[in-house]
């Protein structure tokens, strides 16, 4: 009976031996997740704030664009408004021309020797 009390003490040492190694086993496996999950997690976080960036370049490329886009719209519509003024002060400058025409000094010579010539013609 003492051999076979033995041999269940041996038996049990080697079960708690067995267990204490699969239990240091399983401690480093549960260290070594853990360590992996940390490292996930800040590279998570990571992708995270890259991607928050990216959308921000995004969305200011954006403003930029529509921005450059009003820019476009707003220089042709000055290029259209200046080309309309120069137009106009053409005009205007043609319409000064021909009303200054009749005041202008040449005009007035032309007259006056046209008349001249008529009050010398009719005296004869």
């Amino acid at each position: 009976m003492e051999g076979f009390l033995t041999m269940k003490e041996e038996e049990t040492g080697r079960l708690r031996d067995d267990i204490e190694a699969r239990s240091a086993h399983w401690e480093l496996k549960t260290k070594e997740l853990r360590s992996e999950l940390e490292k996930i997690r800040r590279a998570d976080k990571e992708l995270k704030e890259r991607v928050l960036k990216l959308e921000f370049c995004l969305q200011e490329a954006q403003s930029r664009t529509r921005k450059l886009r009003r820019e476009g719209i707003e220089e042709q519509r000055d290029k259209a408004m200046k080309e309309i003024s120069e137009q106009l002060e053409t005009k205007q400058r043609e319409i000064a021309k021909r009303q200054n025409f009749w005041e202008s000094s040449t005009f007035k010579m032309v007259v006056s020797v046209s008349m001249l010539i008529l009050v010398v013609f009719t005296k004869q």
